[in-house]
C-alpha cells in the first residue's frame, strides 16, 4: 500500500534526497530585515549560517503557512492517503497550519504526526515513516508507529557558543558573558517539544563526553538508525562522531546539516545525536 508523505523544511532534508525518499517539502520562511527567504529553496544552510555571523539582530522565522499545506494536500488525489510529519507544535505553529489546512479539505485520509522534535530528531522519525510504507503499511498504521516512537525520540546537542541563545532571549546577557569567558559548553536536550539544559561543561571533548553519558544512561535503541547532525563545523563534527561512535558502538548512523530554525539558536558550530531510547 502506497501514500503521500509530506514533511516541513525544518527536518533538513535536501530536495534532491527528499524527491529520491518520495516524500515532498513544505518550506517555512526566514527573514532577514526586510528580505524573506524560502527555507531550502531561496537560503541553503551554508547561506543561512554566513548571513547569521553578521547580522547585528537574530532574523525571524514563519510558520509554513495554511496555504502552502492547501496547495500541497490539493494536489494529491482525494482517494490517496497522506501521512504529514511536522516539527513540534511547541516549536512552530507549522503542525497548526497543517490540521486548519485538513479540516479545510474536509478529508479524514489526512493523518498528522507532531514530531516533538525538529531538524535531525524529525528526520529519523522521516525515515522510518519511508521504510515502514515500503514494507506496506498504511498511512494510518504508520502514523500509529511514529505516534508511539516518538515518546522514546531523544536529540542531545552542544552548541559551540552561547552567544545565539543569549541573542534569542534563551539566557540572560550575564549568563552569556561569563559562559564564554570560562569556555563552557552548554549540552542542550530537546524531547517532547521541550528544550532543556541537560548539562553544562568546559570544552567540546568534555560536551561531546558527557552527550555519550547521557545517551548511556538512556539506553539507545540501535534497532532504528541514530542520526548525527552538525551545524557548518566539519572538525567539530568528525571529532563527535568519532567519540559516539566509540562511546556508544555505533556501526551505522545517518548524518543531517542543521539548517535554519534549529541553527537560529544554536549558531554554527553545533553538534548533537537523535536516538530513540530503549524506554520510555
Amino acid at each position: 500500500m502506497s501514500f503521500s508523505i509530506f514533511i516541513d523544511s525544518t527536518a533538513d532534508i535536501p530536495a534532491e534526497r527528499a524527491k529520491e525518499m518520495g516524500i515532498g517539502i513544505v518550506p517555512l520562511t526566514v527573514r532577514f530585515g526586510q528580505q524573506e527567504y524560502k527555507d531550502g529553496i531561496d537560503l541553503t544552510p551554508a547561506a543561512f549560517f554566513e548571513k547569521l555571523a553578521t547580522c547585528e539582530e537574530l532574523p525571524k522565522t514563519s510558520q509554513a503557512s495554511v496555504q502552502a499545506f492547501l496547495e500541497a494536500f490539493g494536489n494529491v488525489d482525494e482517494t490517496d492517503d497522506i501521512l504529514g510529519i511536522f516539527i513540534s507544535e511547541k516549536l512552530s505553529g507549522t503542525y497548526q497550519s497543517a490540521h486548519i489546512a485538513k479540516q479545510t479539505l474536509e478529508r479524514k485520509n489526512i493523518f498528522l504526526v507532531d514530531t516533538g522534535s525538529g531538524s535531525f530528531g524529525s528526520m529519523l522519525l522521516i525515515e522510518e515513516a519511508v521504510r515502514l510504507r515500503a514494507q506496506g503499511m498504511s498511512a494510518k498504521e504508520t502514523a500509529q508507529q511514529l505516534e508511539a516512537l516518538k515518546k522514546r525520540l531523544y536529540i542531545f546537542a552542544a552548541v559551540d557558543t552561547l552567544k545565539y541563545l543569549q541573542k534569542g532571549g534563551r539566557l540572560p546577557s550575564t549568563i552569556a558573558i561569563v559562559g564564554g569567558l570560562l569556555k563552557i559548553k552548554p549540552v542542550l536536550g530537546v524531547h517532547d517539544g521541550e528544550i532543556h539544559m541537560a548539562g553544562k561543561v568546559r570544552g567540546n571533548a568534555s560536551a561531546y563526553q558527557k552527550i555519550v553519558e547521557i545517551v548511556q544512561k538512556h539506553g539507545i535503541d540501535l534497532t532504528y538508525r541514530p542520526i548525527i547532525g552538525a551545524a557548518q563545523c566539519p572538525e567539530h563534527a568528525a571529532q563527535f562522531t568519532q567519540t559516539v561512535q566509540q562511546g556508544l558502538g555505533l556501526t551505522e548512523w545517518g548524518t543531517c546539516e542543521i539548517g535554519v530554525v534549529i541553527g537560529t539558536h544554536t549558531g554554527p558550530g553545533c553538534v548533537g545525536i537523535a536516538f530513540i531510547a530503549k524506554d520510555e
